[in-house]
């Protein structure tokens, strides 16, 4: 997970990637290394003109090979793959709230797959793209105020989940939505109940942006403060880690312009899967005093 002392780097690095064209990792001047840029700005941005979706997604593969190999990761799988929107679709609203591909496994009750990566790379063949990648260290954004202790925060996601999300007791309880998140670890649910609410779908808690942006200024986060915006053109390609940067999208996409592919553990232990949860609820633990950072339960 990427730590406070990186914030800087994370807000700069689009800055200083896009003035140079890169080819490979190695020529960017923020990183020396796959794992060095995940781990210090929590994604990779290659502006080299990648002719097709299968060089792109080579070159993805062999940075998160990279990456998996430095910090003794076991072996991802692609456990995703997407044309956004489909290319006989419809153009997409013009924004994305900010969110976890697959969702991040709150309350696991089996194997299931479970995202680590994700790869965004923009058709040579798209033509004029306006829309904008929004990306968002999670830990920038949780240092902005405190939260409660651990085994309090696991009651009120556990809780959260039981009333407001899509929890089935055969399947468990996996939250994508970065909003839901954040209220349910403060114990302030305002959103709409998933369970409760007939017809409505994750994801579209709300309208616009500038709903979302109010949402979260209101839990005390400001978005805006430490939020990248990633204008990928076509050619480019953007691999982050899912579960330390929350991503959405400002703008609208045509059909056939974004091509997206997820990588991650397949078939993921429910016991792996906490030790995946609770490095991420750790995120929350940096911002208490030492006195409160108790260790996480595992229901």
């Amino acid at each position: 997970m990427l730590t406070s002392s990186h914030e800087r780097a994370f807000r700069r690095a689009v800055i200083l990637w896009s003035q140079t064209r890169v080819r490979g990792i190695g020529e960017n001047r923020c990183v020396t290394g796959a794992g060095d840029a995940f781990d210090e700005c929590g994604f990779v941005w290659i502006r080299s003109a990648l002719p097709t979706p299968g060089a792109a997604f080579a070159k993805a593969q062999e940075l998160i090979e990279e990456c998996a190999a430095a910090n003794g990761h076991d072996a991802l799988s692609v456990i995703g793959e997407f044309i956004l929107p489909p290319p006989d679709g419809e153009p997409t609203r013009d924004f994305q709230t900010l969110h976890f591909d697959f969702g991040v496994p709150f309350r696991p009750v089996r194997a299931q797959d479970v995202a680590r990566y994700t790869a965004l790379y923009v058709a040579c063949s798209a033509g004029r793209v306006t829309a904008l990648t929004r990306l968002v260290a999670l830990d920038a954004l949780l240092g902005q105020r405190p939260w409660p202790d651990q085994t309090t925060l696991l009651d009120n996601l556990m809780a959260y989940g039981e009333s407001h999300g899509a929890w089935d007791d055969a399947d468990g309880y996996y939250e994508g939505s970065l909003g839901r998140v954040v209220e349910a670890a403060a114990g302030e649910p305002r959103l709409p109940s998933v369970k409760s609410t007939p017809g409505f779908l994750c994801g579209m808690e709300f309208d616009t942006l500038a709903a979302e942006l109010s949402f979260f200024n209101y839990l005390g986060l400001d978005v805006d403060a430490v939020q990248v915006e990633v204008p990928l053109s076509p050619g480019d390609l953007l691999v982050f880690d899912n579960l330390a940067v929350a991503h959405g999208r400002r703008g609208s996409r045509g059909p056939g312009e974004l091509h997206q592919r997820v990588y991650g553990h397949r078939s993921l232990s429910p016991a792996a899967q906490r030790a995946l949860r609770d490095r991420l609820l750790a995120v929350f633990a940096e911002r208490q005093p030492i006195s409160r950072r108790l260790a996480v339960s595992t229901p």
